[in-house]
């Protein structure tokens, strides 16, 4: 006789950072049980709150556009739209030992290193990059050859080359110029339409630490388990033949038996945890090149600049200037101080990932004060430096035949991570659409509810004879 029970299907997010927390949300909303494992001692990776003495804001810098739908519409689901703030931004570029503002096309005609002929086609050029629907045609062109080829000699060393040493340092020799392609496009989409174009940006109030505590609340008040501290040695099949154990996750003290896991780590730690033969799939891993970061914040007692952003057209010890509180309101969010960000994109072999914060600063100071020479000592109420090597991917020629999917060689076993980032740069609205197609893809594969047959053993009824036949036996005895 067969007994059918419904059963919920148990999902393990590994990594708790804004991709995983992402998974989490979706899948719980869906009818999943789900489980984040996470190996550090808190959540958040590069989404990660830090304190900084007086007020609490993002670890990495963070900002939104007004084109991020992925990103807006987690913001809208999670029911922080009124927690989003909106405001114009301005740009600057430091270039022959001045500070010039090039927040618009007047700014440009005011620039007085390139003559007018390098700035129209500085401007049409640009122009002309925008209006490519598809980076795809772009990823076989090798990216300082396009850009050399596209802006001109002139341009391209006064204005692009040390931009794309600053952001891809050595490894530009290798990109494609598709990164160009979704470095410009992404921009241009935060610009408004009309001849005065200004940046508009945007940011949650509280930093992304408020987008976090609404994940974890909803992830909890949807039945969702977090166990941080967790050391996964390896991910790979397990009992096919039992409900809820077609997948095995071994831990530095126990196993776990789930029906799926999507993993949200970095691909060297995919490759040494996920138990495959296959060993060109972990070949394809292996050749994604990341680009780290070492991130100095100082958090000061009066602002820089007037400048969100100001880009770097020399070579010097970090990538441009992020100054957030031309972006946030430090009234509300910093307690009034101004917090600046200093980040280098390096190679994760770069000898600074090992340089202690005193180091750093001494690397990076001379440069600085180079860029802005009144900024003393005494204005500097804080300084830290945050590492990752593993941020995101150079994007190399052909780079979308590498790109990992989402489903891998093992069976209810998923991938999301910045890996799969094509043609485009690192940011959170990338990340929330990679999250939303690798649970897309698992929920075609495994159900949220799953029937279980079970197989019950009726015993079978002793003999009984009537009376009558107890009688007719007689009779015929």
């Amino acid at each position: 006789m067969q007994n059918a029970e419904v059963r919920q299907s148990h999902i393990a997010v590994i990594g708790g950072g804004f991709t995983g927390m992402v998974c989490a949300f979706r899948l719980l909303r869906a009818g999943y049980r789900v489980t984040i494992l996470e190996r550090e001692v808190e959540l958040g990776g590069l989404s990660a709150t830090q304190s900084y003495g007086s007020f609490n804001w993002d670890r990495y810098y963070h900002c939104i556009l007004t084109s991020d739908k992925p990103l807006l519409g987690l913001i809208k689901d999670l029911g922080l739209e009124d927690q989003l703030r909106w405001n114009k931004t301005e740009v600057g570029l430091f270039a022959h030992g001045e500070l010039h503002q090039m927040t618009g096309p007047t700014d440009l005609l005011r620039y007085r290193h390139l003559s007018l002929f390098s700035k129209a086609r500085l401007a049409i050029m640009t122009w002309y990059i925008t209006q490519l629907k598809n980076g795809r045609k772009l990823e076989g062109i090798p990216l300082c050859q396009w850009t050399r080829r596209l802006f001109g000699k002139h341009v391209y060393s006064q204005i692009w080359e040390p931009l794309l040493r600053c952001k891809l340092g050595e490894m530009r020799k290798y990109a494609s110029a598709a990164f160009l392609w979704g470095t410009i496009v992404r921009l241009a989409s935060t610009r408004e339409k009309g001849p005065g174009t200004q940046e508009c940006l945007g940011y949650m109030h509280g930093g992304y630490g408020t987008v976090f505590k609404r994940l974890q609340h909803t992830v909890n008040s949807l039945h969702g388990e977090t166990s941080l501290g967790v050391d996964i040695r390896s991910v790979g099949p397990g009992r096919t033949d039992v409900p809820g154990e077609s997948v095995l996750i071994r831990a530095r003290h126990k196993d776990i038996y789930v029906d799926g896991v999507v993993l949200t780590t970095p691909n060297r730690v995919v490759a040494s945890m996920l138990q495959v033969d296959d060993h060109l799939y972990k070949e394809r891993l292996g050749q994604v090149v990341y680009m780290g970061i070492v991130c100095t914040v100082l958090v000061l007692k009066r602002k820089l600049s007037q400048y969100y952003v100001t880009n770097v057209a020399e070579k010097i010890g970090f990538t441009g200037v992020i100054e957030m509180t031309n972006l946030i309101d430090p009234e509300q969010e910093t307690n009034g101080r101004h917090l600046v960000y200093l980040p280098r994109y390096t190679s994760p072999t770069d000898p600074l990932f090992a340089a202690t914060d005193d180091a750093i600063w001494e690397f990076i100071q001379p440069d600085l004060k180079r860029i802005f020479p009144d900024l003393q000592e005494e204005d500097i109420e804080s300084r830290y430096v945050f590492r990752s090597k593993d941020v995101q991917p150079v994007p190399t020629i052909d780079y979308s035949t590498i790109a990992p999917p989402a489903r891998t060689p093992v069976a209810g076993v998923y991938l999301a991570n910045t890996s799969q980032i094509i043609n485009n740069t690192l940011n959170n609205n990338a990340m929330t659409s990679i999250a939303e197609a690798t649970c897309d893809a698992l929920m075609r594969d495994i159900p949220a509810m799953q029937r279980v047959e079970h197989t019950v053993d009726v015993p079978k009824m002793p003999s009984v004879l009537t009376e009558t036949q107890e009688v007719r036996t007689a009779c015929t005895a």
